[in-house]
C-alpha cells in the first residue's frame, strides 16, 4: 500500500503525472475502510510519529504523500474527527516519509 507514496517521493507515478497536467489529486479511503490501522503495529505507529495511534499514523502517512492535494475521509465520532485533524495538521517531511516507506518495503 506504500507504492503510490514511494512513486510520488521519487517524482513518478500517477499522482505526479496528474499534478503536472494541472489536475487536483484526491485520495479516498486513506485507511482502506478501516483495515489499514489493524495492519499497523504499535511499533510502526510509534516509528511514524511517536505516541500516535495506528489510525493516526496511517492517516499521517497518507496526508504526507507528495502530489496528493486532498484526502477524503469520514469519521464516526467528533473524537475521530479531532484525531484526524490533529494527525493531518503536521505532515511528515519527505525524508521522514521515505524512511517509513523504506521500513514498509522491508516487511
Amino acid at each position: 500500500m506504500a507504492r503510490p507514496i514511494s512513486l510520488a517521493l521519487d517524482g513518478r507515478g500517477p499522482l505526479v503525472q496528474a499534478r503536472a497536467a494541472g489536475l487536483t489529486t484526491f485520495g479516498s479511503s486513506p485507511l482502506h475502510g478501516g483495515e489499514l490501522p489493524h495492519l499497523a503495529t504499535p511499533e510502526l505507529a510509534d516509528y511514524i510519529r511517536p505516541g500516535s495511534t495506528s489510525a493516526a499514523a496511517c492517516l499521517l502517512a497518507a496526508v504526507s504523500c507528495p502530489s496528493l492535494d486532498v484526502v477524503l475521509l469520514s469519521a464516526s465520532t467528533p473524537a475521530h474527527w479531532a484525531a484526524a485533524q490533529e494527525a493531518a495538521a503536521a505532515p511528515l517531511a519527505p525524508d521522514q516519509l521515505r524512511k517509513v516507506t523504506d521500513v514498509l518495503a522491508q516487511g
